[in-house]
């Protein structure tokens, strides 16, 4: 059964908490839960402002591809349709398991049009993902000016859940989604996340497993520059102070 998880608000002056993340220019937030102590830590002053969650969005349709079996497992190779796209890494053949880690916009949309739209819906509502809204067109609805929302505290309590293996999806698709977002894995720690990137939004989350915590976290951007490699690169130099 999944632990109830209370929500306690550590303000960045706490003795036994690091400080704040250095957001620079930004206009920044961050949420951070222990999920074995239930502790919350927010910084800035939008965590519970829902923003289109861009490409954060690959972890939810990753699972709901995996449990509606359109795609076999993350190994499995959707061929490039030759469609010359913005980054030359994009323009290949793509299994899951290589497509998230650089954020393959047409693999997922086209992940997208194997679910199709009521299935799609759905499994958003299932999972109870940010405002549900899927209503904007099939391949889009997650992007820039899409309809689908989410703010911060809702990305952590999500992650919370995936990494309680309590989400509404089988334990093979969750075990997989977690373990194509390691980005860095050692015998003291595993440090994982997704980047998302969109209409002047960027994103990171993701998790930190150590022997005696798991952390879930969402650091969230906006403004000029702002993007999902720049939030990565500030949490990053969060977790590591």
């Amino acid at each position: 059964m999944m632990m109830k998880i209370i929500f306690i608000v550590i303000l960045c002056s706490t003795i036994g908490f690091s400080t704040e993340p250095n957001f620079g220019t930004y206009e920044g937030t961050a949420v951070i839960l222990d999920v074995n102590s239930s502790q919350e830590e927010i910084y800035g002053t939008f965590a519970t402002e829902r923003l289109n969650p861009c490409s954060t969005f690959k972890i939810l349709n990753s699972l709901i591809a995996l449990d509606t079996h359109v795609i076999k497992d993350e190994n499995e190779i959707i061929p490039w349709d030759k469609q010359i796209r913005r980054y030359d890494f994009w323009n290949k053949d793509h299994s899951m398991r290589s497509a998230i880690a650089v954020s393959t916009v047409w693999f997922y949309q086209e992940l997208a049009r194997r679910i199709g739209a009521e299935r799609m819906q759905a499994w958003v509502e299932k999972a109870n993902y940010g405002n549900h809204d899927t209503a904007k067109t099939l391949i889009d609805f997650w992007l820039s000016d899409g309809s689908l929302k989410i703010s911060a505290q809702e990305q952590v309590i999500f992650l919370a859940k995936l990494m309680e293996n309590s989400l509404p999806f089988s334990q093979h698709a969750m075990t997989i989604v977690k373990e194509i977002i390691i980005l860095e894995k050692t015998e003291k720690s595993t440090f994982a996340g997704k980047t998302g990137s969109c209409g002047g939004i960027g994103w990171f989350v993701g998790f930190v497993e150590e022997p005696q915590s798991t952390r879930v976290f969402a650091f969230t951007l906006k403004g000029t520059g702002a993007s999902g490699a720049e939030a990565k690169r500030i949490a990053k130099d969060y977790f590591q102070k």
